[in-house]
């Protein structure tokens, strides 16, 4: 299941601690919602490496208006851009625990039963998709609105997913002392692209009291499903590796 992959992703830094031709773009201006989300922030947060966290004032989170363009195919940055406005207030949120992004760019630009959605059919929605599907699995692995939203799942990957909501294995949201190892990635792989299937590579850095930097990866599947990217399958099966550079990747901002 994709908390038992999430589960060894998160588990294993924990140890360590203690081409389309044309791609479609998203509308620019004002967000949908179809909750009615209260809006703005609380005061920021720092995490460990002293990155600023906003916390919403829904715990949903805040979407942004998309006054920036998203990349075309013909860019030269196609595959290696990095989504608009992550650098800026509110571009990275603390959503049910797990630190996501909200882009100017590439979305999300809807909220559905209290999930983030709407991402730009591009390499850099389909990685900011790949980051909020993640870490909100994780977060909320027995909620089945995050579950509808945020993964495409086989009718076997659902039965174990209801067998552990049953059983109470899964819950609703999972405690602080889990979320709060759900820092920012640092970057992003766009491994390969397609219009429906995306792999895209994330980077998360290994937390302190460690010196040297190195992070953890793992690869994730989003395919292209009602007009939106999703994480395809349960996640059981997402691979993870460690890292001490980050040649080769985007950063986020």
């Amino acid at each position: 299941m994709a908390v038992a992959a999430a589960a060894a992703f998160v588990g294993h830094r924990s140890a360590d601690e203690d081409t389309p031709t044309t791609p479609s773009s998203i509308p620019h201006g004002p967000v949908a919602t179809s909750t009615g989300p209260t809006t703005g922030f609380g005061v920021p947060e720092i995490d460990q490496f002293g990155r600023r966290v906003d916390i919403p004032a829904d715990p949903a989170g805040h979407l942004r208006p998309q006054t920036s363009p998203t990349r075309a195919s013909a860019d030269l940055d196609w595959l290696t851009a990095a989504p608009a406005g992550l650098d800026e207030p509110g571009g990275w949120q603390r959503v049910h625990g797990a630190v996501v992004p909200f882009s100017t760019s590439d979305g999300p630009i809807v909220m559905r039963d209290g999930v983030a959605g709407g991402y730009a059919h591009t390499p850099q929605g389909a990685a900011l998709a790949a980051a909020m599907s993640v870490y909100q699995v994780i977060a909320r692995p027995g909620d089945r609105a995050v579950l509808a939203q945020r993964l495409v799942l086989s009718d076997a990957d659902r039965a174990r997913f209801d067998a552990g909501i049953a059983s109470g294995r899964l819950p609703q949201q999972q405690p602080a002392a889990l979320t709060r190892t759900l820092i920012a990635h640092d970057a992003f792989r766009v491994e390969s692209y397609a219009e429906d299937l995306a792999v895209i590579g994330l980077a998360v850095r290994v937390q302190p009291p460690h010196q040297s930097a190195s992070w953890i990866t793992t690869r994730v599947p989003m395919v292209w499903v009602d007009g939106d990217w999703r994480l395809r399958g349960s996640g059981e099966q997402l691979p993870t590796a460690t890292i001490t550079t980050l040649t080769g990747w985007t950063r986020w901002s």
